[in-house]
């Protein structure tokens, strides 16, 4: 459920108030101009994996060299 600093009244809420809301209410809140910052998003259940596998997940497994963009020549065509 996410957590979200209001910019208006809201539910009896001062502006700058915390509130914490459903997606649906964090959807409409946020078309409507409502919500000043999301403090907390809860990510997907999918989305997290354990310390040790999100760093493997950022470095490609297998490390292929880059090729050399061809040397630019210095003599100038008329």
């Amino acid at each position: 459920m996410p957590t979200i600093r209001l910019a208006s009244w809201h539910d009896g809420r001062a502006p700058g108030a915390t509130a914490d809301v459903t997606d649906e209410e964090l959807a409409q809140l946020q078309r409507d101009g409502r919500v000043a910052e999301v403090l907390t998003d809860k990510p997907e259940p999918e989305a997290e994996q354990p310390a040790g596998q999100a760093e493997e997940a950022a470095e490609p497994a297998t490390a292929e060299p880059e090729a050399e963009a061809p040397a630019k020549s210095s003599r100038r065509r008329r």
